[in-house]
């Protein structure tokens, strides 16, 4: 690769800034300001301080953000539909080991909330994880797929010092999950460029999880 970019060196130090960040502030803001608060605070923080801004800034500003959406890959329909499928095996797996059991005693409210929060969440963090990385790397494997799926599953460790949440299978499984979901969803993005398919995917699995997230810590 020909010598990086201003844009190339900001999205690549932007990962494990974020990083660190997270790892004190989830921690500070869980245990300063409650764990509601805390939580809700750093993942706003997360959103509009880093997958946001570093999105549209490497992309050009929110005119060109719809580029990560349009870029095209010249693999065959049926290996597009292969990585596709392997998009939603999170979706089937945080179905069965989550929502299934606790969607009939949750209720309204916690379904709406997850829902919310998978929406905003989903759409932001495919768009700066798998999106424009892909757009800004293309077709280097090394830092359009495996960096950044590395970094996705490493921000999570953040959300295990986050002070009273709890996690149904703890913390290995949060971050073990987030890691392989970032390799499967950073594969399917990265052979079909595109980010609508692990996009939806995302949303939906997160809407799966935070069901049982929000239930368990928030309404039991």
């Amino acid at each position: 690769m020909k010598t990086m970019n201003q844009k190339q060196w900001v999205l690549i130090w932007s990962a494990p800034v974020l990083c660190i960040s997270m790892l004190l502030l989830m921690p500070f803001l869980t245990g300063n300001i409650g764990k509601t608060a805390g939580y809700v605070t750093g993942f706003c923080i997360y959103w509009l301080i880093f997958c946001l801004p570093v999105s549209v800034y490497c992309s050009g500003g929110f005119s060109k953000l719809r580029e990560i959406y349009r870029q095209k890959s010249n693999i065959s329909a049926t290996r597009k539909t292969f990585y596709y499928v392997l998009a939603l095996i999170p979706c089937i797996a945080t179905f069965f080991a989550v929502f299934k059991n606790i969607a009939p005693i949750a209720g309204f409210q916690v379904l709406i909330i997850a829902l919310v929060f998978g929406i905003i969440n989903g759409t932001l963090e495919e768009m700066f994880w798998r999106g424009i990385f892909n757009k800004i790397f293309n077709d280097h494997l090394i830092l359009a797929y495996l960096y950044p799926s590395l970094f996705f599953g490493i921000w999570h460790i953040a959300l295990c010092f986050a002070n009273g949440i709890v996690y149904q299978g703890g913390a290995p499984s949060l971050v073990g999950g987030s890691l392989f979901m970032g390799l499967l969803w950073g594969i399917a993005a990265y052979k079909t460029k595109s980010v609508k398919i692990v996009t939806a995917a995302h949303i939906t699995t997160n809407f799966f999880a935070f069901t049982g997230l929000i239930y368990q810590n928030w309404f039991m």
